[in-house]
């Protein structure tokens, strides 16, 4: 089976010849091929080379646009500070709170050079892969990009406060996230996947997440023409995947290092994807017999599950983890096809 085939089988619960998998290798391209994360988040033509790299040393099933939310962030006004060794972040909010954020200009997705380089690097991506490899677009949700553009404190504020303001930033947010996740597949991604932090009661009330933040996702999903994919955003999901599960568009959901299969596979049923839950920012750590071992037991725990992919959960595999490790996990998952585990 191609690599489309095999993720494909699995969003239809159809038996593949070995579980497909994936890891959160956008930021490691740049060490694969020596370029500081400063260029390779800024030059499409870099990122695409870096991904390259992956796919001949790795072959994962499904490869990764840029996961570079501060980008995004970029296109609306805020400035991006660029790491060592490490994704591009927001050195603080551009607005203090959600009225001066009403106010910033919606940046054009087909103009602004933040957003033309995600689009440029997934049509790039996709010359190479399309039809073989599944692309995966990545977006910030509507509900967290006001907390990156104003602070956590000002958008939790404006949350629990202010709910005619508040809906009127989701409004503005969902436009934005809506225009490009559509350009993202008009593009070549094959879906779009987003972590997702603010639909959790660790940050909001349960009934602001009920009566807001679910919401104001159904309404910008439901017009995004194509799958989608909830990332946990480091959060544990499978307690809230009953409410989540009828979210419109979504295909699949990655779930927390800390979740239970079995538990989220209960709560969302079998028509939806679960991935996951290999500890992407952990993996560095591990040994490659480690890595084995772990990789083989989330194996073991979703044998019968036709509708799994194995990923990595959390955030970007570290630029530190020794390729050894990252091979070990590779190795593991086309074994497990060839001894028929």
């Amino acid at each position: 089976m191609t690599s489309f085939e095999r993720v494909m089988a699995a969003m239809g619960g159809v038996e593949t010849d070995r579980p497909p998998f994936t890891l959160t290798l956008s930021l490691y391209g740049a060490r694969l091929i020596g370029a500081s994360p400063e260029q390779y988040y800024t030059s499409p033509r870099l990122y695409a080379e870096g991904q390259d790299r992956v796919a001949e040393l790795f072959g994962p099933d499904i490869l990764f646009a840029p996961f570079a939310l501060a980008r995004e962030a970029e296109a609306f006004g805020s400035t991006v500070v660029y790491h060592r060794h490490g994704p591009p972040n927001v050195v603080k909010p551009v607005v203090k709170n959600a009225a001066d954020f009403m106010r910033l200009a919606d940046p054009d997705p087909d103009a602004h050079p933040a957003l033309l380089y995600l689009r440029e690097s997934v049509r790039l991506l996709a010359d190479g892969y399309k039809g073989r490899v599944p692309l995966a677009g990545i977006l910030t949700a509507p509900v967290d990009l006001p907390a990156i553009i104003m602070g956590i404190d000002a958008w939790l504020e404006t949350l629990l406060f202010e709910p005619e303001l508040a809906s009127a930033v989701l409004e503005k947010t969902g436009r934005h996230f809506v225009a490009m996740a559509s350009r993202l597949l008009g593009d070549g991604a094959d879906f779009v996947a987003m972590p997702v932090m603010f639909f959790n009661t660790a940050l909001v009330t349960s009934r602001i997440a009920a009566e807001r933040i679910v919401p104001a996702l159904a309404a910008a999903f439901a017009q995004v023409p194509g799958p989608l994919v909830f990332h946990h955003g480091g959060n544990r999901i499978a307690p809230f995947l009953g409410e989540l599960a009828e979210l419109p568009g979504v295909a699949g959901f990655v779930i927390d290092p800390r979740d239970s299969f079995q538990d989220a596979r209960a709560r969302v049923g079998d028509g939806r994807v679960l991935l996951g839950k290999l500890n992407g920012p952990l993996l560095g750590l591990l040994t490659p017999d480690d890595a084995c071992r772990v990789t083989a037991e989330i194996l073991a725990d979703r044998r019968d599950d036709r509708h799994f992919i194995f990923a990595s959960s959390a955030a970007d595999v570290p630029w530190n983890t020794p390729p050894e490790t990252i091979s070990a996990v590779a190795d593991t998952i086309r074994q497990w096809q060839r001894h028929g585990q």
